[in-house]
């Protein structure tokens, strides 16, 4: 009645049904902590992630062509198994925390899966990948700054490792070149460093438009939203924008309402703050689980996750190890 839109009920009934099949994912991952197999999933997703991205490499240096229609957006930006670029370059940063957080891996193969994730990222041309990632390693420095049994040696040698892309970029623009004729991709990232605005606004990365679109519908109707599977037809009608909100926040701020979006969110960080305190069972897991969800709310700035089903499931597994570090807890006392 507010917009004079009538929805398709088939449509209506489809998103529901996605939306149920999400929240099937955190049943899983639930399940899967509580056989004590959560484990051998993050690990196996983190080697495949990383042999992705060895695949992303090297279809993008030496040019092959085979299976480009899948692989490739564009004919240019690799997006792998997903139907996003974006959505392929955050999800190769997850699958980075596995290996930076198992001590057991030893220090040359941990700076191999970070260096292949820096590439894989590259090849996406995925300036939310790159910023997700470069925010990723910098928590994780600080982290390791304010550890007891830091090695200053250490600490400097990971800051020269962030520090050598941009540096190599400002300082040295034939080498820049170089990279552009291997990885073509690279042309929008290497933006971030030499035009920022540009960056956020040329080469299809404009998001204003999606944005005030998401914050106008937000302010038209804050409390029970839009619905549903709605969304991009009534931002299309109204806005004349047919875009997702590329923001996941302002995405289910819109279609959920904000009381429910912050119920959802508070829910999130509240599970996020409580693995830190995991000292009883599974804590590098629990570790590796938050790493992975503060990272695809990172990329969820700049991109639509709501519907991403690995978020769903790591957080299914990370609310039944509070619960039962909870549980436990209450054992003791």
């Amino acid at each position: 009645n507010k917009f004079m839109y009538y929805p398709d009920l088939f449509r209506v009934m489809s998103e529901y049904i996605k939306l149920i099949a999400i929240f099937t994912y955190f049943i899983i991952g639930y399940n899967l902590s509580k056989i004590n197999q959560i484990g051998k999933i993050v690990k196996w997703y983190s080697v495949i992630g990383i042999f992705l991205g060895l695949i992303a490499i090297l279809f993008t240096v030496f040019n092959i062509g085979i299976f480009s229609s899948v692989l490739f957006f564009g004919d240019m930006r690799f997006r792998g198994l997903m139907n996003d670029p974006n959505y392929f370059s955050v999800l190769q940063v997850t699958s980075l925390v596995y290996f930076s957080r198992i001590k057991e891996i030893k220090v040359r193969y941990k700076f191999l899966a970070i260096l292949i994730t820096v590439l894989s990222v590259i090849t996406s041309g995925s300036k939310t990948g790159i910023i997700t990632l470069f925010f990723y390693l910098t928590i994780r420095i600080v982290e390791y700054t304010f550890n007891q049994k830091k090695n200053i040696k250490a600490i400097f040698s990971q800051l020269f490792f962030i520090l050598t892309l941009p540096i190599i970029i400002i300082m040295f623009p034939k080498f820049e070149l170089d990279i552009v004729s291997s990885i073509p991709s690279f042309a929008r990232i290497q933006l971030l460093f030499t035009d920022f605005n540009a960056a956020l606004s040329e080469d299809g990365s404009g998001r204003e438009l999606t944005l005030k679109a998401a914050l106008d519908l937000i302010q038209e109707s804050p409390f029970i939203g839009v619905g549903i599977s709605t969304y991009t037809n009534i931002t299309s009608m109204k806005y004349s924008v047919d875009n997702l909100a590329h923001n996941t926040f302002l995405q289910l701020a819109a279609e959920w309402g904000i009381p429910l979006t912050v119920a959802l969110f508070t829910f999130i960080l509240l599970n996020l703050l409580k693995a830190k305190t995991l000292s009883i069972s599974n804590p590098k897991i629990a570790l590796i689980l938050r790493d992975i969800i503060i990272i695809l709310l990172v990329g969820s700035l700049a991109i639509s996750l709501n519907n991403a089903r690995v978020l769903w499931l790591f957080l299914g597994a990370l609310f039944y190890l509070n619960r039962q570090n909870k549980a436990k807890w209450k054992g003791k006392i």
